[in-house]
């Protein structure tokens, strides 16, 4: 309407104003930002729906010529007349449809890279097959670093999402803020892989991907808290493919039900995808339910880097790989070929704990140092460790600590504790290390760079978890003696259990404070690692 008779409709007395009134009151209504982005908002609206109004006309105009031309050959093939009816109506359409026609190139030519196959390492090809003809619509995918599960996984779901344009998409984390960088990020890479990143918007800014000639959308969404998950409602059609990765993380059978029941109201009709390193304890509860799935017969599917081109993962990949074999089989059969090596519920399982001698620290030199803040009741904690690569080696052989210690404090008992002679019999020398530290607290950081201390942020966001697995695959030797707060959280420590009684895939918070120091003292060796076994380019 114009804006005088919307405001008379909206607000009916006002048919009793005089005109330029009722023009006044109706144009500084309309100036209002909301109702400005409100009407623009309907405007667009009413614009999409012209367009699937059109898109209806053409194909009753198609449908209309395909008839004609029929009637046109069966009159003519009987009587050898024209049924000039039919042969009009086919006219008229088929003018009608002229300007939407396309050469028989353009038609063969496909809407996205045809050889779909060549992206996907040999062991995926079944899996693929088995899910696109929707034989199996819930698909368990376990794999070590390099395996391309979730390559895969990306690639299956914007496939699905091109071949039906009625359907959209849901990809589905334990935490919110790993998303970005790992499935989304895996998503964008999927879209340019297959060669339609044209036709998606990709913002930085929402986790949400649309394609522009559809409107389907490709949801993203955290569930810290499963009690709050909300479904999600598409504008039209509905959620045709779910990926959930990292898979282990979640709390149980129970609690993975439970969130996709909510974001997907049921969810009966989507083809359903779980991505997840197997957890390094067999008694986790994903261990246990894949077991339990292959004993009642179904199919549980796995990969390794091995089942995939060794120039998708490069030279230096390959012999990482191998390196690690031979130094550390365990540590290799766990992240590569993403086997469950250790037992029970402990987070710690391949720690010694013994004696560190004067003699072994007056040859350190590769030592690291950190700490973690804190002041009641939580303390703060400093541990300094000998780092040996070759052999995959920590030696952690001093600690500090205590509550209600300031910064200034902090500092002169972490010099203290770096101070010793730089040769027998020589004057005692305060070493500045570096301290890789909690990064809660850049103010305190500050004060004990000003105190002489080379105190620096660990950068531990996202990477809790990838952290403590980096500790238990190596050796950790800790000094008992020297570390004893250290060595009774490391004793203590389990990984935690459902109300079920399940072991789970995550670490409780809490009365690991110098764990934490000593996570933060090699954070810079678990993101390096992380960055390299990354999905490679192109893989």
């Amino acid at each position: 309407m114009s804006q005088r008779k919307a405001y008379i409709e909206a607000y009916p007395t006002a048919a009793r104003w005089k005109p330029e009134t009722v023009d006044s009151k109706a144009s500084h209504l309309m100036a209002d930002a909301k109702v400005r982005a409100r009407y623009e908002a309907l405007q667009a609206e009413a614009a999409k729906q012209a367009v699937l109004s059109r898109a209806r006309l053409l194909q009753r105009l198609d449908c209309l010529a395909d008839k004609s031309a029929k009637v046109i050959d069966k009159v003519y093939d009987k009587d050898g007349r024209i049924n000039f009816n039919a042969a009009d109506a086919l006219i008229k359409s088929t003018k009608e449809l002229l300007p939407y026609a396309e050469d028989d190139a353009e038609r063969n030519e496909a809407p996205f890279v045809a050889d779909f196959a060549l992206l996907l390492a040999p062991s995926f090809l079944e899996p693929h097959r088995i899910i696109q003809r929707e034989e199996q619509r819930d698909m368990w995918m376990a794999g070590g670093r390099g395996s391309t599960k979730s390559s895969w996984a990306s690639l299956e779901l914007v496939y699905t999402l091109e071949r039906n344009p009625d359907q959209h998409g849901l990809v589905m984390m334990r935490y919110k803020n790993q998303i970005r960088d790992s499935a989304y990020a895996q998503v964008v890479w999927a879209i340019h892989a297959l060669g339609v990143q044209d036709d998606y918007d990709l913002p930085d800014s929402t986790l949400r991907i649309k394609k522009r000639s559809t409107g389907q959308m490709i949801y993203f969404m955290g569930c810290d808290n499963p009690n709050k998950v909300k479904g999600v409602k598409p504008p039209f059609g509905y959620i045709g493919f779910v990926w959930v990765e990292e898979a282990d993380m979640f709390r149980g059978m129970a609690e993975i039900r439970k969130v996709l029941q909510s974001a997907t109201r049921g969810g009966a009709a989507a083809r359903r995808v779980f991505t997840f390193n197997p957890p390094r304890t067999k008694a986790c509860w994903i261990n246990q339910e894949m077991e339990r799935r292959r004993d009642a017969g179904e199919p549980v599917y796995s990969s390794t880097y091995l089942d995939v081109p060794a120039e998708w993962l490069g030279e230096q990949f390959v012999q990482d790989a191998e390196e690690l074999k031979r130094i550390d089989p365990q540590a290799y059969d766990h992240e590569y070929m993403g086997l469950p090596v250790g037992l029970g519920g402990d987070v710690f399982d391949r720690v010694d704990f013994r004696e560190v001698t004067d003699e072994e620290i007056a040859a350190f030199d590769n030592i690291r140092c950190g700490q973690d803040f804190g002041w009641w009741p939580d303390p703060w904690a400093f541990v300094a460790s000998e780092w040996r690569p070759g052999e995959r080696m920590l030696l952690t052989y001093a600690e500090d600590g205590g509550n209600k210690l300031q910064p200034d404090e902090q500092a002169e008992r972490i010099k203290s504790a770096l101070t010793w002679p730089d040769a027998e019999g020589g004057e005692a020398v305060c070493h500045r290390l570096r301290v890789l530290s909690d990064d809660a607290n850049p103010q305190h950081i500050a004060a004990q760079r000003a105190e002489g201390v080379d105190a620096r942020a660990a950068g531990k966001g996202g990477l809790r978890m990838n952290s403590y697995e980096w500790l238990a695959s190596i050796d950790w030797v800790i000094d008992p003696v020297r570390c004893p707060r250290l060595a009774k959280e490391v004793r203590e420590m389990q990984y935690e259990q459902n109300a079920d009684g399940e072991w789970l895939n995550s670490i409780p918070d809490g009365n690991d404070h110098w764990v934490d120091a000593a996570r933060y003292s090699v954070m810079d060796i678990v993101r390096r690692g992380r960055k390299a076994y990354a999905t490679p380019e192109g893989a």
